[in-house]
């Protein structure tokens, strides 16, 4: 009688990489989920109003990560017709989302707007420092155990966009 494995890896010797107690079994080891992350400001924008960490943590539903990881390069024309082409995958500028869900006190509803109008104001158009209205901030993912696998730093973060539900 013909095994399941005799099946799948063929007489002829084609696709014997695929072996159940190596490529699938993988050693027992979980799959990476999307769900298992913790987001934190690691510097707040100095002159805004700040809801604080654990309102924040508390309200944040999803974070979404759009960063640009497409290999790129830049040319550099030296004396006219020397070219220098320097190829990275270096790119880090990019964009996060964040989804909130509000309560009555719109914590983070105030938080966004104050944030807004830091950077330029609805009336007059003044601004603030830009070292004043960045941020830094942090996504940490973790395993299924809560051990960090992988850790995100943003640096020099600013609101772009912020719709609020209606």
């Amino acid at each position: 009688m013909a095994t399941v494995a005799s099946l799948v890896r063929g007489s002829d010797g084609y696709m014997r990489f695929i072996d159940y107690q190596s490529t699938y079994k993988d050693d027992n080891k979980e799959f990476l989920r999307g769900d298992m992350w913790q987001f934190n400001f690691t510097k707040w924008p100095r002159i805004v109003y700040s809801p604080g960490d654990s309102i924040f943590n508390a309200r944040l539903n999803s974070v979404q990560v759009g960063i640009d990881s497409a290999i790129s390069g830049f040319e550099k024309r030296m004396r006219g017709n020397y070219v220098i082409r320097q190829q990275t995958g270096q790119n880090t500028s990019g964009q996060l989302t964040l989804s909130f869900i509000d309560r009555e006190d719109q914590a983070i509803s105030y938080f966004v707007d104050d944030w807004k109008q830091k950077i330029a104001d609805r009336d007059t158009k003044y601004s603030f420092r830009k070292d004043d209205t960045v941020a830094d901030c942090q996504l940490v993912l973790t395993n299924s155990s809560r051990l960090a696998v992988r850790t995100l730093n943003f640096y020099n973060c600013a609101i772009m966009d912020a719709p609020l539900d209606k």
